[in-house]
């Protein structure tokens, strides 16, 4: 397995050390290009990850020439696995479920379906739940009772309508062109912050109810209360069909026993046997739309041409990329304003076996929820800390000693190493998956899924469905592939057939 420059690990005696982590994403040799110099490819696909895999797997599927460029040295963008000491860590997206359509019909594909763990454990000494919140006394309950805790906040808080979300978003991948309700309800809705929404009702909620559910949200967003969509909430909570249980079999419960990159890997190996071309560790300068073709050059002085282009390049990152013509005044206005999540998620090895059928959460805290995540080969507990947006204050590959303070706030451990990526540090993604401002659904979605010339957005960041998933990555690129194919359907192998 060869070895990424993404990544951070931090050991007792050695400190914080960058990259180096053995990565099944890794592409090597980082360039395969066999078309002549002046060659006008059917599309070039700017970024490796979930994206820009399905759009080059689609359309390469099709007969179509595709070059795929990549800023990076593995496959995955936001989401890739790493092992160190011989155990396997989930860095950005990590939890797959049958209620993503999308990704399930990918992992049925290369039948990593059944090939499933779990991340919860009870069978170890610290079966509990802890919970540390202003207000109420710090204390341990069944995991059981702090969901209940956790469920009865969040239908409260979400529960707009007095209809459990169904009456204001019936189709939550039809948010504003809704056959069922009017999008000036909708937009009505989109204008209120989570801070507003919370000071309507937190009269109805205990002060152990009211710490949860605002490190929830914390946790959802990657934000502030007051930059947190209430919309981006109850859209969340229909997409887990208006029931909160879902929480964990969504979120927090199922992963891919090979890891994340096993899938991603999977689907660059089949584009890569259609015949995709590729140039990793290739970062984008420029993209020119001449109408008849569009050139992309890169930062290192590299032009190529293609018939259309699919950039997945994340909405934080947008602003370094120049386009001609220019992007339309509202996508530009989107791209300055760029989307909230700047979150940390940091892995731990602590000491012992005990805390791995653990769960907590303290607020506030730099880590405000760390869940026990499988045991080390070496008999370690593993657990996942996950904060909301302290750039101000923490960056952990200079602060590590936060961090473990952090992870000791959670509850007492001994942390012998902690292995993370910094998505806020990172110039290919300046900040985590997509969670937006109040009203900028309203006046940007559309905006941001539309086509530029012959250029398409595909991105997790603006995805009709499961925005800020791996779910969400497929639909986009989906989508963009196929309406590619369509227009250049005359160089394709076979019938054009819609996807989900």
């Amino acid at each position: 397995m060869k070895k990424t420059q993404d990544g951070y690990v931090w050991r007792k005696g050695t400190g914080v050390r960058k990259g180096n982590l053995h990565c099944g994403g890794v592409v090597d040799p980082p360039e395969r290009q066999t078309a002549p110099v002046d060659y006008i490819y059917d599309a070039v696909v700017i970024g490796a990850g979930y994206s820009g895999l399905m759009a080059a797997r689609d359309m390469t599927d099709c007969g179509l020439s595709v070059l795929m460029l990549e800023a990076r040295d593995r496959v995955g963008g936001r989401t890739y696995t790493v092992e160190s000491d011989g155990f396997l860590y989930e860095m950005g997206g990590t939890w797959v479920t049958h209620h993503m359509a999308y990704l399930f019909q990918e992992m049925t594909r290369y039948k990593l379906d059944r090939d499933l763990i779990l991340t919860h454990d009870r069978q170890y000494a610290n079966d509990y739940y802890t919970i540390n919140v202003p207000g109420a006394t710090p204390r341990k309950l069944s995991h059981e009772e702090a969901g209940e805790i956790t469920a009865r906040a969040w239908n409260i808080f979400v529960n707009v309508d007095g209809q459990n979300c169904r009456a204001i978003c019936p189709l939550p991948h039809a948010q504003l062109d809704n056959i069922l309700v009017d999008r000036l309800e909708v937009e009505r809705y989109d204008k209120i912050s989570c801070r507003d929404r919370f000071e309507e009702i937190k009269h109805l909620l205990t002060p152990e109810e009211a710490g949860i559910l605002t490190a929830l949200l914390l946790h959802i967003s990657g934000g502030s209360m007051e930059n947190s969509s209430l919309w981006d909430m109850v859209r969340s909570h229909a997409l887990m069909s208006y029931s909160p249980d879902n929480f964990g079999p969504i979120w927090t419960t199922f992963k891919l026993r090979q890891g994340q990159s096993a899938l991603a890997r999977a689907m660059f190996e089949e584009a890569v046997d259609n015949g995709l071309q590729y140039a990793f560790q290739t970062p984008i300068k420029s993209v020119i739309d001449e109408t008849n073709v569009v050139k992309v050059t890169t930062t290192g002085g590299k032009q190529y041409r293609a018939r259309r282009v699919v950039s997945t390049i994340p909405l934080n990152v947008l602003h370094t990329i120049s386009f001609t013509p220019p992007l339309s005044p509202t996508r530009q206005q989107a791209i300055a304003i760029g989307h909230v999540n700047h979150m940390t998620k940091i892995h731990a090895d602590v000491k012992g076996s005990d805390l791995t059928s653990w769960n907590g959460m303290r607020y506030p805290n730099l880590l405000m929820f760390g869940y026990g995540d499988g045991v080390t080969p070496s008999g370690n507990a593993h657990i996942v800390g996950f904060g909301k947006d302290e750039r101000d204050v923490f960056v952990p590959e200079r602060d590590p000693e936060k961090a473990i303070d952090a992870f000791q706030k959670l509850h007492p451990m001994e942390v012998e190493k902690m292995v993370f990526h910094n998505w806020n540090t990172d110039p290919w993604s300046q900040g985590g998956p997509a969670w937006w401002r109040p009203e900028f659904m309203s006046k940007y979605q559309d905006e941001l899924q539309s086509r530029h010339g012959q250029v398409f957005f595909a991105s997790a960041d603006w995805a009709h469905g499961w925005r800020a998933s791996i779910d969400g990555a497929l639909e986009q690129g989906s989508q963009a592939a196929l309406q590619i194919i369509r227009e250049l359907k005359s160089a394709c192998n076979k019938p054009v057939k819609a996807r989900m």
